[in-house]
């Protein structure tokens, strides 16, 4: 598919080159320091299998992996073996791994190279580089991409994604589509004031509906009370869901793929297939409506930062994928702790109230939106109980020590720091939810280890995404805590999956008041 576009004209009025954030460089361990560390070797794990690693302990009724969840995994890792655990074997194709304490994992991001290598989804790598390299024009995109090639494309988006008055451009079109899901809300309401049991699809359309606001500077209609089951969005919104499940099933799981078309792959060529056709159609419109009459979308930024457009396409559909199941599940975990603490909610209903006076359906701006202190603090909290990402992953590029244990170059490392983040050696009452951890003065701030939490990772390959994802949820919760009282109807506890992201399988029985 080939994409044009007049630059020439829109740089005339637009100045600034792509930042690019610099990591610390990476410390070499010497011969010396090796000599006096324990051997690879002797890390604790799970005994491999000759020939087959640990990929035996995935066969049904040989061992119990089968039937568990990536959190599931880890738990059982760190409670059999300790805090570095290595598993040969695994199913990315080698060593890997574990690491449960926050000191291991500072080491692994202070030494993370210029060019981290976080090397995950070679499922996704192969749609865009060999299957569909005719749409995507060998540009594999801020996920999957590696090396120097992923530092140039970072590059080119950094400016335009990372700065912090990149997000407040857009405080006003994000206020605008959560006052619409506000509007939503009391329509499917039902006489009960509660929300349909599947009310995360209703989340679902909220974060692509902002997404594509931001993006591309246009509404989807995904707010529409008859929108259809058929129609694109609702296409776009399960062509995210079948692609994570396949990152999940091809990447993280013991899967033939790469030797054979198994019915995953072919169910996840398909939906990406459905969800790249889909955008790539809202992104051409975008760009001939800019070409027309400028708009300060991010795509029309991205466009700016390039001389290559289909850098800025790329970037603009994983914005799409990225912005729709990652913001609605942390969206609904947020909202299940507010609603299960209904102190800590009427303390961020004082500050919501006192900041938007006026009204419900006063607007939230930028100015509004830097004063609420608490709000923020809330939303760390719940991601530190409920993050959407088990942690991180990075392969280190050169040898490093963990635990006075040799980490050879090229390992795979995961820092699980959800599970980090629950431990009570790090934080007191590690389970409850208690966002005055997060306030600077508080008798209750916490004194953690600052790599224990880190939902969007660190360093240059940090979310790209997370002003924007931050951004939206937290504006859509002030309005939701202003004009409802939040409750939930199905007990303190929320059921989530861990694959590829954390998903909340659990009903959102949320029952929501209409506050005087």
């Amino acid at each position: 598919m080939k994409m044009t576009y007049a630059l020439k004209t829109l740089r005339s009025s637009h100045h600034g080159a792509s930042a690019f954030i610099r990591s610390s460089s990476t410390v070499a361990v010497d011969q010396q320091t090796l000599a006096k560390v324990r051997p690879f070797e002797e890390i604790p794990g799970p005994k491999p299998a000759s020939m087959l690693g640990n990929l035996w302990r995935y066969l049904p009724f040989v061992d119990n992996w089968s039937n568990m969840d990536f959190l599931e995994q880890q738990k059982h890792l760190r409670a059999a073996y300790g805090d570095l655990v290595k598993v040969s074997g695994f199913p990315s194709g080698s060593d890997s791994v574990f690491v449960f304490n926050p000191e291991d994992a500072q080491t692994v991001f202070r030494n993370e190279g210029k060019w981290p290598i976080r090397d995950a989804v070679k499922s996704l790598s192969y749609y865009r580089t060999v299957l569909r390299k005719d749409v995507y024009h060998g540009i594999a995109g801020i996920i999957t991409s590696q090396g120097e090639t992923w530092q140039e494309f970072r590059s080119k988006v950094n400016q335009p994604m990372m700065q912090p008055r990149s997000a407040k451009m857009y405080v006003t079109p994000i206020n605008d589509v959560a006052e619409d899901f506000i509007n939503r809300i009391r329509d499917f309401r039902d006489n009960k004031n509660e929300v349909p049991r599947d009310f995360i699809n209703e989340l679902y359309k909220w974060s692509l509906e902002s997404i594509a606001t931001v993006t591309l500077d246009t509404r989807l209609g995904c707010l529409s009370p008859d929108m259809k089951p058929d129609s694109e969005p609702q296409k776009m919104i399960e062509a995210v869901h079948v692609t994570l499940r396949g990152i999940y099933e091809l990447d993280l799981r013991p899967s033939l793929w790469k030797y054979i078309s198994t019915p995953m792959w072919r169910k996840y060529v398909k939906a990406l297939d459905v969800f790249t056709e889909v955008s790539m159609k809202y992104i051409k419109e975008a760009m001939d409506r800019i070409e027309s009459k400028p708009a300060d979308s991010m795509l029309e930024r991205l466009l700016l930062s390039s001389d290559d457009p289909m850098v800025a396409c790329v970037m603009a559909i994983d914005m799409l994928f990225g912005g729709v199941d990652t913001t609605s599940h942390s969206t609904a975990m947020f909202l299940f702790n507010l609603a299960n603490n209904p102190k800590k909610q009427e303390v961020l209903f004082q500050e919501v109230k006192r900041l938007l006076p006026e009204s419900r359906s006063q607007p939230v701006t930028m100015e509004i939106f830097n004063e609420m202190r608490y709000l923020r603090a809330c939303l760390k909290e719940s991601m530190r109980l409920n993050p959407i990402n088990f942690g991180n992953l990075r392969r280190n590029p050169e040898d490093i020590v963990l635990s006075n244990y040799h980490i050879p170059k090229g390992t795979n490392i995961f820092m699980c720091h959800q599970m980090m983040s629950r431990d009570k050696r790090h934080y007191s009452d590690p389970d409850s939810f208690i966002p005055e951890r997060w306030l600077k003065g508080s008798e209750d701030q916490h004194s953690a280890h600052p790599f224990t939490t880190m939902p969007f990772g660190f360093g240059t390959r940090m979310c790209v995404g997370r002003r924007f994802a931050e951004l939206e949820i937290l504006i859509l919760v002030a309005k939701i805590i202003r004009n409802f009282t939040l409750e939930y109807n199905e007990g303190d506890k929320l059921t989530i999956e861990c694959r590829a992201i954390n998903t909340v399988t659990s009903p959102l029985n949320f029952k929501m008041v209409d506050r005087e």
